[in-house]
């Protein structure tokens, strides 16, 4: 019998894995797809902090590096993040996640392919669900649903018009892009990414669908149309993240990760920094859960290290969908009055924001006072 098995071979469950394994575990992960890798889930966009707390060697997976954002308001009211090192990196998916995958093959980790589990595998000490935002783990074992998501939609674009290739587009809009945003990437010099999302309940009815918004964008966008004027479009997919964290992602014998457990930014989607790092806690943790058949340590664990910064992701997320656009003009305008340009510049943290509200760091004269009614204004979310 296996000590661990893991559902998923993604980056969150090759990470689990690999921290098992390197505590002499017996691990198998069950990878549906032929190959790791096989299918592009996101933007690709990861920080580099982030990315330097998973312990895998990413350099060969870079497409792309980043020093800022240029962020655009519904009435295209220009707000530029902009620092003097590199922030962030476009990724290849892929290459990426086979790295992950090495990593946990290293480590004394198994790897099945095209091998979609079924609840008769679930025959280890400890069974980990690293399957995703559905994930079939959290219907078998009748964990609490997640009903808040982004409904994503992307392509890559050849022959695209990029200005300066070291910073993203990202478009603001409650009504192109409801409860969400848009975004342009460079990839290259001459390639982009362009892709948007919209939030979605799925307790409720929506008449509109994501590839609706996604042509409307694409085509009719002032800024994004002309980008892609004499592009051709390539590697479209569409996906869909969770906006919230399960109640529960621990139950006996088994564990969530990742979009599995919903362990995603609610503001942009990102997963793999929060996902991962969750992911590589439940494989450390495996040896004392099995030993002493108690699951909880892995969910008290991740939510004092991680909760704080996503509980204030999911805030901000929820005050800005209750914004109109007129108000997301304002509160732009307002942002660039008061020097968050340049404190972001310095100071920005994509996955962090419980840093970026530290009194200490957010205590200069002109844009304390930004800080102190947008905290206000988020406290009542």
């Amino acid at each position: 019998m296996d000590d661990v098995r893991v559902i998923g071979g993604g980056p969150t469950g090759c990470l689990a894995a690999m921290e098992a394994a390197k505590r002499n575990l017996n691990v198998t992960v069950f990878e549906e797809h032929g190959s790791i890798g096989s299918r592009l889930k996101c933007s690709g966009i990861i920080s580099k902090k982030g990315l330097d707390t998973l312990g895998v060697d990413y350099k060969k997976s870079i497409l792309n590096e980043f020093r800022g954002t240029r962020i655009y308001s519904p009435s295209l009211n220009e707000m530029n993040v902009i620092a003097k090192d590199i922030k962030a990196f476009a990724i290849d998916r892929k290459e990426f996640d086979t790295r992950c995958a090495d990593e946990a093959e290293n480590a004394g980790a198994r790897i099945l392919l095209k091998k979609r589990a079924v609840r008769s595998d679930v025959t280890s000490k400890l069974l980990i669900g690293a399957d995703g935002a559905l994930s079939q783990v959290a219907r078998w074992f009748s964990f609490p649903e997640m009903n808040e998501f982004a409904f994503c939609y992307q392509a890559d674009f050849q022959n695209a018009a990029i200005e300066d290739k070291s910073l993203v587009s990202v478009f603001l809009s409650n009504k192109l892009f409801p409860g969400f945003f848009g975004w342009a990437i460079p990839l290259n010099e001459s390639e982009a990414r362009v892709g948007l999302g919209v939030f979605r309940d799925v307790r409720n009815g929506y008449t509109r669908s994501v590839k609706h918004y996604f042509d409307l964008f694409t085509k009719k966008h002032p800024i994004v149309s002309k980008i892609l004027k004499k592009s051709k479009s390539e590697n479209r997919l569409s996906a869909i993240i969770p906006l919230s964290t399960r109640d529960k992602t621990a139950s006996g014998d088994v564990l969530l990760v990742g979009d599995a457990a919903g362990q995603v930014k609610a503001t942009t989607g990102g997963g793999v920094v929060f996902g991962g790092n969750c992911a590589k806690l439940a494989g450390s943790l495996a040896p004392r859960i099995i030993e002493r058949k108690d699951s909880s340590d892995y969910e008290r664990s991740w939510k004092k290290k991680f909760g704080d910064d996503l509980r204030l992701h999911k805030k901000l997320r929820g005050f800005y969908n209750s914004l109109t656009d007129g108000q997301i003009d304002s509160y732009l305008s307002l942002a660039k009055k008061t020097g968050m340009e340049r404190f972001l510049a310095k100071n920005g943290d994509m996955d962090s924001p419980t840093a970026m509200f530290n009194p200490a760091v957010s205590a200069a004269p002109l844009h304390a006072v930004m800080f102190k009614a947008f905290s206000a204004i988020i406290s009542k979310t």
